[in-house]
Order: C-alpha cells, then sequence, then structure tokens
C-alpha cells in the first residue's frame, strides 16, 4: 500500500523522486538515499545502494553553485525590503553563529593562507557529517559567508557531501536491516527541528510583543 502510494505520486519514477527529494533543505542526500532504496516504499523499484547515492548527489549538487551564487545577493535584497528586513537579519544572524561556532572566526584573512584554508576545512567536516542541518543547504551559505571564493565554495561542499554520502551507503550496504530505522528516525529528526523552529519562532515573537508593551 505504501509502495503503491509512492509510486503514484511520482509515476513509479524513482530516479526522479530521490533527486527531488535531495534537493529539499534538511532531507537532501540524507534522506534521500535510505528513501530511495526502501523496498516497502518502492516495492521492485527500490535502488540499489550505489545508484541512490549516485542519483541523491546530483540532486543535491545542483543546489551548490545556486546557493553560493544566490545567498548573499538575497539576503541584501531582502534587508533593503521593509516587509523581508527581520528575517533576512535572522537567516544572516543564523549563518554567522554557525560559522562563528564552526570556525571561531568572520569573513577577515587573505585568500588561500592559513586561516582561510581552516575554514575550507571547517566547511568540508561539517558537510560531511551525515546529520540533518549539515547539508549542501546550510554548509554553502556559510562558505559564502566566511569568504570562500565560488569555486572553492562548490568544489568544499559537494566534495563533504560525497563523503556524507558515502557513509550512507556502505552503513546500508553493510547493515541493510538498517534501512527502515535509518529512514524514520532521520524523517523523525527533521519533524523534531521543524517543530522546535517553529515553536521557537512563535516564543521569540510573543517575547518580542511583550518587550513592546
Amino acid at each position: 500500500m505504501i509502495a503503491e502510494f509512492f509510486s503514484k505520486i511520482f509515476d513509479g519514477n524513482v530516479v526522479l523522486a530521490t533527486i527531488l527529494i535531495a534537493m529539499v533543505p534538511i532531507v537532501e542526500l540524507r534522506g534521500a538515499i535510505p528513501f530511495a532504496t526502501n523496498s516497502k516504499l518502492w516495492n521492485t523499484l527500490a535502488l540499489s545502494n550505489w545508484k541512490a547515492l549516485g542519483y541523491a548527489l546530483i540532486g543535491s549538487s545542483i543546489i551548490v553553485p545556486v546557493v553560493a551564487l544566490i545567498f548573499k545577493p538575497i539576503i541584501n535584497l531582502l534587508k533593503r525590503t521593509k516587509p523581508f528586513s527581520k528575517l533576512a537579519n535572522a537567516i544572516e544572524n543564523r549563518v554567522r553563529n554557525k560559522a562563528t561556532s564552526m570556525t571561531g572566526a568572520n569573513e577577515q584573512g587573505a585568500r588561500f593562507s592559513r586561516a582561510y584554508w581552516k575554514k575550507v576545512l571547517a566547511v568540508f567536516v561539517f558537510v560531511a557529517i551525515p546529520l540533518p542541518l549539515t547539508g549542501v543547504w546550510t554548509g554553502s551559505c556559510v562558505a559564502v559567508f566566511l569568504g570562500l571564493d565560488y569555486l572553492t565554495t562548490c568544489i568544499t561542499v559537494i566534495s563533504g557531501n560525497i563523503v556524507a554520502g558515502l557513509a550512507i551507503a556502505l552503513i546500508l550496504q553493510f547493515f541493510p536491516w538498517l534501512n527502515d530505522w535509518l529512514l524514520w528516525i532521520f524523517l523523525a529528526i527533521v519533524a523534531v527541528i521543524i517543530i522546535y523552529e517553529v515553536v521557537r519562532s512563535i516564543i521569540k515573537k510573543k517575547k518580542q510583543t511583550q518587550e513592546k508593551k
């Protein structure tokens, strides 16, 4: 029944489904691989671990050059637009805090200096960790904020993404019984993150309203 549901949504095209899901923030490659290889969801259409890895890499890697190119221009544009200025500042502060926690440094530093390579390594390791919120979307934004040039950002984030994908594929290869657990645990973590962010936003808004009074 579940297999029929997903088959109907994507017209039985598990390859397209894998690529599209890998492009979604938070879920990305980390969720796309166990999703594509799960026989309970896809029945006989389920992909092998390595095919799932390949298609998930395509979907998630497409995002990197786009985010690296438009992140700062869009943030700067939104900051100049009154209705979205608060949102833009919140996103920028979030990325700044993440960048600072990773390297303890800001955007300053000569290109390809020791400090610069420290940032490159930090971004690579961050994206290589196969967990939600450490994927290509966040990694690309952090890399841009840290001042990495466009090409270095793309290479670093995609390289880290490949490592994360290989880790997941190898886990599923040697421990296939973990497929169901890995998928549902991952989805549960994503759900918790979304709920946390919504609740946090509501509390913050109420607090700001009370302070104005």
